[in-house]
């Protein structure tokens, strides 16, 4: 078989080559008709007939129909793609199927002079979707992104506008969950100012891309985003009213000691602290700790403003009952002023009791010397005074009462008691005193 193939293998080449050739000259002799094709890209027209029912529509599968023409064989070559324009005219939408018949034109002079008969398309039809358009308004939203250099921080970004209308299919504008300027403020000190077109996101904050079906009214905003200095403010307090008999306000706690703020170097140069004001800590008849809540804001000077989402401290104003004490006064140890050297002085008795109110564990830690006692023996006349003293012991505590004495004054001029009176005065006095320990 093999060398029945390779037997005169010259001469059946040729024979190859001859048959090819004579067809090439019948061909060019006869010049038939040939059917070709091309794959054109369907227009739609007259959209607007759609736009003025808030309607959009979508091609269903290709986008593309294959156009079949005849042609003479040595014109073939002579026809392009570009030479068909093929369209759907919206306006002959059949809404039951959402069908549109094709049409065919040839935009070639020349080629349209080539062709024998009529070019057709396959399919003949197209079909396409139609969904509602939706114009809805979202708010801005700044992303600011990067770190402003120490001691500033980032005040609220002005956007300009602040809003944008977005239009598009149903299905596409309920994809979009907001609309964000971005806005990058790396190290910066100073104001930051510039353009931005806005960005669309999902639910998920991921951004989307949906197409040139879904339009902006505005596709430039302009921003400012404030970059103010820090301070920190101490809180101070104005307490206003007296706590009820028998108690003592002790001072005042706060969630805060103080808190950061921001605004401009002028406006916070003459700020050291923040005042709540006596009206927010009323005392009045207090007989336990009382607790406030307090929006700082609220007293905030023009044009500073805090750092945080923590607006409200908790203060606690803290009340004690008072307690009460005795404290033994060795009368010999009294300072005694206005003391004349002309008279005797002869006291009732030796040992005071003293009753001092406060704080309990302020009494813990009172002695005898904390009261600071103090006799004025100026001015007593001769014969029996009653005794009065006088105590520094400040503010923490209160001198309730005191034992009473009495203080027996003569000259030393005077004849000399007798034996007799000077033991009787003597027991008397050491009578009293026992009495009074006892009691």
């Amino acid at each position: 078989m093999k060398e029945r193939l390779t037997n005169n293998l010259g001469l059946k080449v040729l024979s190859i080559f001859l048959a090819f050739f004579v067809w090439l000259i019948v061909v060019n002799v006869s010049n038939p008709v040939v059917q070709r094709s091309k794959e054109v890209t369907v227009d739609v027209i007259n959209e607007e007939v759609l736009s003025a029912k808030q309607l959009t529509y979508e091609i269903v599968g290709k986008s593309k129909v294959t156009v079949s023409y005849e042609v003479r064989t040595r014109d073939a070559y002579k026809i392009s793609t570009s030479d068909f324009h093929v369209y759907a005219d919206l306006a002959e939408l059949y809404d039951v199927t959402g069908s549109i018949p094709l049409k065919i034109e040839v935009t070639n002079e020349g080629a349209r002079s080539l062709l024998e008969g009529t070019p057709t398309t396959n399919p003949m039809v197209i079909r396409v979707e139609t969904e509602g358009i939706q114009r809805k308004r979202f708010d801005l939203e700044p992303n600011v992104t990067g770190t402003q250099e120490d001691g500033y921080a980032v005040g609220s970004a002005v956007l300009n506008p602040d809003y944008v209308y977005v239009r598009g299919p149903e299905s596409l504008i309920g994809q979009i969950s907001s609309v964000g300027i971005p806005i990058e403020i790396d190290n910066a000190n100073a104001d930051v100012e510039g353009t931005a077109a806005p960005v669309l996101y999902d639910a998920n904050g991921k951004e989307l891309e949906l197409g040139e079906k879904v339009t902006l009214n505005q596709n430039a905003i302009s921003y400012q985003v404030p970059i103010l200095k820090v301070k920190n403010l101490n809180l101070d307090f104005e307490i206003q009213g007296e706590v009820a008999e028998g108690y003592k306000y002790t001072g005042v706690e706060c969630s805060l000691n103080s808190v950061s703020v921001v605004g401009l170097k002028s406006a916070l140069a003459s700020y050291s602290t923040l005042i709540i004001p006596k009206e927010e800590l009323d005392i009045t008849g207090l007989t336990s700790d009382k607790t406030v809540e307090v929006d700082l804001t609220k007293y905030l000077p023009e044009g500073i403003t805090m750092i945080g989402d923590n607006k409200t401290v908790t203060i606690t104003l803290k009340v004690e009952a008072l307690q009460s004490r005795n404290i033994r006064l060795d009368l010999a140890e009294v300072e005694k002023t206005g003391e004349s050297e002309d008279k005797i002085y002869v006291y009732s008795r030796t040992y005071l009791d003293v009753a001092v109110r406060g704080l309990s564990e302020d009494l813990d830690s009172l002695t005898a010397a904390d009261l600071h006692a103090s006799l004025n023996l100026e001015n007593l006349v001769d014969g029996t005074n009653e005794g009065i003293l006088s105590f520094q012991v400040g503010t923490a505590y209160e001198v309730m009462s005191y034992s009473e004495f009495e203080i027996t004054v003569s000259s030393k001029n005077d004849e000399e008691p007798s034996e007799g009176e000077t033991s009787e005065g003597s027991s008397e006095t050491e009578t009293t005193e026992s009495q009074s320990e006892g009691q």
